[in-house]
Formats: C-alpha cells, structure tokens, sequence
C-alpha cells in the first residue's frame, strides 16, 4: 500500500471521530506509532520516507479541517522552569516527536508565547493564538482558555487521556484546586525576532508535598458518552469536545474528591480546608 492511500482514509476516519470542516483541534498523538503504521503497511523507513510521510499527514490534517479550521500541537517544555534559557524558534518540546517534528520541518506553523506550555499552531484562528500574551500557563487568557470558549476539540490519536490530557490542568486552576498555587519563573527568553529579555511567567503548580498518580482513565469521558472513537487501521481515534470534557473535570472536583483526577497517597480533596502550600496560607 502506498501512504497516499493509508491517509487517504483519514478524512472519513476524522469524520467518524467528530472531527471535520472548520474545527479547531488540539493534536495529542503517538508518532512512533503513526510511523510504524507506516513501515509495517506502506514500507517507509528511510528518513526522508519518513519526512516525505509526516509532511503528507501534516497536509490530510489541514484538508480534514479546511482553511477554516485550526490545528494545535503541543510543544510544551519546561526548561524554564529549570532555569534554562528558552528559544521560541528552536527550544525543542518534551511531550512527543511529531509535536517536534512539525516545529523543525513546517514553516507553516507558528508558536504560541508562554515557555513552558506553548503550541505549533496552523489555520484560520492561528492569529488570534499567536497574539496571546498569557504570562500564567493555563489562565483565562491561555490557548487552553481560548479552546474551552471557541468550541475547541480534542484528537488523541493512539495516546490515552492519561498522556494527553494537559487540557485538566487548566480545569484545576479555574476552579482553584487548593493543592495547587501560582508561581512565579523567571528567566532568558528569546523572541521570535532573535531579542532576548528577561522575563516572568506563572504556572499553577502542584504542592510537591502531596504524592499523587495522575489517573484521569478514558472511561472519565467515555462513560459520559461525549468521546467518539474510531479505528483508522491499527490505530485508535479519539475526538471530543473540550467544553463537554470541562463540565466532567469540575463536576469530578468540585463534587467526588478528584478521584477520577487523581489517586492521592497522603492528601484528601476537601474544599473547606482550604489551600495547602505555605505561600497560599500566608506561613
């Protein structure tokens, strides 16, 4: 089989995940999956095989949503937060290799501000994304509040929620989780002109002092009946609208101790007790 047939199916397998014309898609995906798909079935090995394949399911993407949809991918990193300078143009993602591999090949795409939790972004909002200036990772001027108010989608493909999810974490800062606390990083940052400056951003972190196993099942979104799934030969689609998946995350908070969140070791969830960090308790 030839990969232009293998993606040739892509339309219709994005259909059946909810995905179409005019969407606005955060891409969560296994590559190393996609790209063994392609070995096994249409005999891509080399690497520019390999590049010549990902440009062409980068390219059936961008058709599936038209050139009014919008395409995300997250090149999160958090050399910031460890006292790293960062790069807009070249600091490379920690959260998967086609998230990467679109930041180094697609010119196309462009980056969104915040050091540590940035997207490649592609489409007719790609705009209104880029000219975010959200200096906390996931507030209400984040990317992730702008999925959650503009009718945002989900695309797991071949990843679980577990690994994919980042879009709770912005869930637990809009209803203020008390083991969780803003802080501040400050560092070298390097714009997409080639300046650098000194600057600061938050993030809405967990209080290390609590052990925690990030659970978040895909039967959290999947028993409420918003996720829709759908084989694409041996891989699996997951699509789903973040706002619906927003409601489910609070409700689970707010209301069942994070428990479908989170498998807390030595913490409780429990509202009136309020924050648990020192800096929030004025200690």
């Amino acid at each position: 089989m030839a990969y232009e047939e293998m993606l040739g199916n892509l339309p219709e397998a994005m259909k059946q995940a909810g995905i179409g014309k005019g969407d606005m898609v955060y891409i969560a995906s296994d590559a190393s999956l996609l790209l063994l798909e392609a070995r096994k079935k249409c005999g891509v090995k080399t690497a520019s095989q390999r590049n010549a394949f990902l440009n062409s399911f980068i390219d059936a993407l961008q058709e599936v949503v038209g050139a009014q949809g919008t395409l995300l991918f997250p090149v999160f990193s958090w050399s910031f937060c460890r006292g790293e300078s960062f790069d807009i143009r070249q600091t490379p993602g920690e959260v998967g290799a086609l998230n990467n591999w679109v930041l180094e090949h697609r010119q196309d795409f462009r980056r969104t501000k915040h050091p540590m939790y940035s997207f490649m972004v592609w489409g007719n909002r790609a705009e209104a994304l880029v000219n975010l200036e959200n200096t906390d990772a996931w507030g209400n001027d984040s990317p992730f509040a702008y999925l959650h108010e503009n009718g945002g989608k989900m695309l797991l493909l071949n990843v679980t929620l577990q690994r994919g999810f980042t879009f709770m974490h912005y869930v637990e800062e809009f209803v203020q989780v008390p083991y969780r606390y803003q802080k501040n990083f400050c560092g070298s940052y390097t714009d997409v002109q080639g300046l650098t400056h000194e600057r600061s951003y938050t993030m809405y972190v967990r209080d290390l002092a609590i052990s925690s196993q990030g659970y978040a099942p895909d039967s959290m979104l999947e028993e409420k009946g918003i996720v829709k799934m759908i084989k694409w030969g041996d891989l699996t689609l997951k699509g789903f609208i973040l706002a619906d998946s927003f409601s489910i995350v609070a409700d689970d908070l707010l209301h069942n101790g994070g428990r479908m969140c989170y498998k807390f070791a030595n913490y409780e969830l429990e509202w009136g007790k309020g924050a648990t960090h020192a800096d929030d308790l004025g200690n």
